[in-house]
């Protein structure tokens, strides 16, 4: 039992002290045995993975359930499970705003992206961008894809490792190479059909763990009603914030309609997504499997934010990060089940299980929809044809290994990053928008050209990389930062002396003067930095197209759009040809002869 918040659970407290048992390392253990094995069947015992159609898109036989799972667990990765109670217990409840992000991103990814790819079934997304523009549109945007996944699949299998480091005492160098090379292991020999429904099995034992923590935790702090109580005190309860400036760290806004713009290009024209949707037999079927999934979001979402409530209740007299109990906001919800459920065998490592079933579904969806757009987009047009499709599955095999030794090695550049779920949206807004508003032109914009696609796109890029790389170096410097909500360790005990000992380093970041105030376009919040990144390409590149001549819409091909647009279309042009004269008199067969020859 708590006295006064946490006053007698900090009294002696060592976080070294709370380990695993062998109960947590047997559930621990059979989850990742229970993955490989998943793989072991799909790779030598059902349907053969011998081509791409199988090995990417699962023999196109897949109901919408696995897919829809597989989709949850592949974008509910370590960054949200850990980044959004960390979010919550900081800077409040305005996250919760995702309810609406989750449908609104979903409706509008049923009525524009996902009707083009069904209509055109490609195995790459990329491949649009060549029939709607050029190959070099699709090539740039083939690179950047690859090299965003590269670089975000390490901070992803980070986060589990180091909770699991810290739980057990194991060295961080030991725990991520084993967890990257099982989650290689099956995505490799599998194909597809191993990754859903691993990430299945994943996605239930990661959504058992959110539902333990999160009744553990409300009892333990006294219940519903005592949670809400003290995190409305606290200023923690933060719904509608309705702020409409751009640098508001989060707000209403930046949630509804940043966050929106973030899921399209994760889940909208994402390969991940995309290979999945395709993945079932009819259109119907994918448009459930989205569906689904905006229910998925929100649910997992809600248990995120409201555990993040649960842990302010709990440390809300004796803060353990600012008393430096804990290093970084990102341990903070691993210490924290460690401490509610320290006298039940097995729940530690039932979370620690679903943390890291969290990574191994985004690193494994990621490796194998990275194998196939290097495939399709840079050695396919050099394979010779014979035995082609037994090849290039081989190919991809031997892509996901050596894509998923490269981020073994950079897992350990992550560790010297800052707070998780404010970095994952910085990396990915340096591609993301560039990205989303390339598909977003080819599909939205019929008089969008090439020249247009080419020149939006690149300023695009290098905009976002001078905003982001500006934003990171005065965040570095200390002259840009987001101060979370007020703190207190008045309830502390034992602590003092280490509390005393850090206080002054820990305020000193936070000193901004006004006469170092960075230049306003490194102030936009990071939640704007896709929808930025977004309009930038559309509106340069409807600009540009304009200026260069903008295509004939009668001419353009009705697949390359989505319904709603293809009505306000005018007329296809369709070809003249020049007609014979029939003759209206009944003709001989030497006649008929001459008029042959």
């Amino acid at each position: 039992m708590m006295i006064n918040g946490t006053e007698s659970f900090f009294a002696g407290h060592e976080l070294k002290e709370l380990t695993f048992g062998w109960t947590d390392y047997t559930l621990f253990g059979g989850l990742l045995g229970i993955s490989v094995l998943i793989g072991i069947y799909f790779g030598f015992f059902s349907t053969k993975q011998d081509n791409t159609t199988e090995y990417l898109l699962g023999g196109k036989t897949m109901s919408c359930f696995p897919i829809s799972m597989s989709l949850i667990a592949s974008h509910v990765s370590g960054v949200s499970l850990l980044g959004v109670p960390s979010e919550v217990y900081q800077y409040g409840t305005q996250y919760a705003a995702c309810i609406f992000t989750s449908f609104i991103s979903c409706f509008l990814i049923v009525i524009i992206y996902l009707p083009v790819f069904h209509k055109l079934q490609l195995t790459s997304t990329f491949e649009y961008l060549e029939i709607r523009f050029a190959r070099p549109v699709r090539i740039l945007a083939s690179f950047l894809y690859t090299l965003s996944l590269v670089v975000y699949v390490p901070l992803i299998i980070y986060v589990p490792a180091l909770a699991f480091s810290q739980a057990t005492g194991m060295n961080l160098h030991y725990v991520a190479p084993v967890i990257c090379m099982v989650c290689i292991f099956y995505t490799t020999i599998g194909g597809l059909k191993a990754v859903v429904w691993a990430d299945t099995v994943q996605m239930t034992v990661t959504i058992g763990s959110l539902v333990a923590v999160l009744i553990l935790g409300t009892i333990a702090v006294g219940g519903v009603g005592e949670t809400w109580r003290i995190a409305e005190e606290g200023g923690r309860i933060v719904f509608w914030n309705m702020d409409p400036s751009p640098f508001v760290r989060n707000s209403f806004w930046g949630m509804s309609v940043g966050m929106t713009m973030t899921w399209l290009a994760s889940l909208g024209i994402s390969q991940v997504s995309m290979q999945r949707f395709l993945a079932v037999p009819t259109i119907k079927e994918a448009q459930k499997s989205i569906w689904f999934l905006a229910v998925g979001f929100v649910v997992i979402k809600f248990f995120s934010v409201f555990i993040g409530l649960t842990m302010y209740a709990r440390y809300h007299k004796c803060d353990p990060i600012t008393a430096h109990v804990v290093a970084r906001s990102d341990k903070i919800l691993p210490y924290y089940v460690l401490d509610v459920a320290a006298d039940i065998p097995g729940l530690p490592g039932l979370f620690l299980a679903g943390l890291v079933s969290a990574g191994l579904s985004t690193m494994s969806a990621g490796l194998n929809t990275v194998a196939g757009t290097i495939y399709e987009d840079f050695i396919d047009r050099w394979m010779p044809e014979s035995n082609k499709e037994t090849k290039a599955a081989n190919i991809m095999k031997v892509t996901v290994v050596i894509l998923g030794i490269l981020c073994v090695g950079m897992v350990f550049l992550v560790d010297r990053l800052g707070d998780i779920f404010q970095l994952s949206l910085t990396v990915t807004g340096i591609t993301a928008g560039a990205m989303l508003g390339l598909f977003s032109l080819g599909m939205l914009v019929p008089w969008a050209t090439t020249k247009g696609a080419v020149v939006g796109g690149l300023i695009s890029m290098v905009t976002m990389i001078w905003i982001i790389v500006g934003a990171q170096w005065h965040m570095a410097n200390r002259r840009l930062y987001y101060e979370p909500l007020p703190s207190t360790t008045e309830g502390c005990l034992n602590v003092s002396s280490l509390f005393n000992h850090t206080s002054a380093m820990t305020q000193n970041p936070i000193q901004v003067e006004s006469v170092d105030e960075p230049f306003f376009i490194y102030r936009i919040s990071f939640m704007y930095y896709t929808l930025l990144g977004a309009l930038i390409v559309i509106v340069i590149g409807t600009i540009v197209s304009f200026i260069c001549g903008a295509s004939d819409l009668s001419d353009v091909d009705r697949d390359h759009f989505p319904p709603f647009i293809t009505r306000l279309m005018p007329p296809k042009k369709y070809m003249e040809v020049s007609l014979h004269t029939v003759p209206t008199t009944l003709i001989t067969n030497s006649e008929k002869e001459e008029l042959k020859s």
